[in-house]
């Protein structure tokens, strides 16, 4: 990941990053940072191809950067397979960039962001300027799906939001916003938001479901769940690396200047590859330590602990998993005739994990949530 701009044109209310600038990367550093990671690509046997992930900031504030290390790969072919990606709020596509897009899309690909309808994306990006023409996205890149980004603003309107988006045909995935105060208010809102999805999708089966309903559960009840390691979630420090605008590297975005301004911590901070180093006592007896999503910049930006998960998320993620069990159920039932072999597996994890959540009140239950 190259961080080619510390710069951003929103000021969305759930944004971590509260050391913008106006500071970018140069063209001679990036080529430079992308074949020193060639080279990584071509002397490991870990790996065999590479993606190159331009961040920001809004990685669109430094368009020009863009354009010229994607045609300069294309007319110097890098000695690895590779592709580029960004992720973008999508407000700056104006009609030109767009066709140089279109014309490079073998190149790089795009994951636009957008949070629901039109009100929920004015609340959250906290300006009437955030519309995108979304049509265009998935055009250029159809299997790219758009994300959304959960807030206590847009909770109440959560399944209004996604199905908006979906019933014009774009693919989607839903997340909920870190660093927020979570609460048990929040938790009951989210449940019947997750219900009513539901029971939408169950009516009207050609709509995708949702990731929050539709991820495999691996929820059992055991006696050595203590022994059970909390797994890393992402390639933090081990499969990937971010070098900021001034070439030095970080385990992730997370962990640069743009977050934790003079607190940053560069890649040799930590010992990634330790499982241990990720782990929450908090967590260890807990039945949903193997399924609740976990982030160690996240961990380390709010709590000052790469392992410190944020409790405030529990009562949300289990009203998440209660609620995709019983979902998960009858949607394979719905299915039972045209079932296969990896269908038959989803339905088992579902059904293993609803036999231990259904012992606890989605409502009522405390964390860590032991049976």
């Amino acid at each position: 990941m190259l961080m080619i701009t510390h710069a951003c044109n929103l000021n969305c209310t759930y944004c971590y990053e509260k050391h913008k600038s106006n500071k970018v990367m140069s063209f001679d550093l990036a080529k430079e940072l992308i074949l020193k990671e060639c080279h990584v690509v071509q002397t490991s046997h870990l790996f065999h191809e590479l993606e190159i992930d331009l961040m920001g900031g809004e990685p669109m504030m430094n368009f020009d950067l863009i354009k010229q290390l994607v045609e300069w790969t294309e007319e110097k072919p890098l000695p690895v397979p590779w592709i580029f990606f960004i992720t973008t709020n999508g407000t700056l596509f104006d009609e030109e960039r767009k066709n140089w897009f279109r014309k490079h899309k073998h190149l790089i690909s795009v994951g636009a962001s957008y949070d629901g309808t039109p009100e929920m994306q004015k609340k959250n990006r906290d300006t009437d300027k955030g519309s995108i023409d979304m049509a265009f996205f998935h055009e250029t890149w159809p299997r790219q799906g758009f994300h959304m980004t959960i807030s206590q603003e847009t909770l109440p309107h959560l399944a209004e939001g996604i199905l908006e988006l979906q019933r014009k045909g774009y693919p989607l995935e839903a997340a909920l916003a870190q660093g927020v105060d979570w609460n048990n208010d929040d938790s009951e809102a989210y449940l019947n938001q997750l219900y009513a999805l539901s029971e939408t999708y169950l009516n009207e089966p050609k709509l995708r479901p949702i990731n929050l309903l539709s991820r495999a559960l691996n929820i059992k009840a055991s006696n050595n769940i203590r022994d059970l390691k909390q797994e890393k979630w992402c390639g933090t420090g081990t499969h990937m690396v971010t070098y900021d605008v001034d070439g030095k590297a970080y385990g992730c975005h997370l962990f640069t200047p743009i977050v934790l301004g003079d607190q940053a911590k560069e890649l040799d901070k930590f010992e990634w590859s330790c499982a241990e180093a990720t782990e929450d006592p908090y967590c260890r007896e807990c039945i949903l330590k193997r399924v609740c999503p976990t982030c160690a910049g996240f961990n380390y930006r709010y709590r000052g602990n790469v392992a410190r998960r944020d409790h405030n998320w529990c009562k949300m993620v289990f009203a998440e998993k209660f609620v995709a069990c019983e979902f998960q159920i009858k949607m394979l039932a719905q299915r039972r005739k045209v079932l296969d072999e990896s269908d038959a597996i989803h339905a088992k994890g579902a059904i293993e994990a609803y036999k231990v959540l259904n012992k606890l009140d989605p409502c009522k239950a405390t964390s860590p949530f032991i049976v």
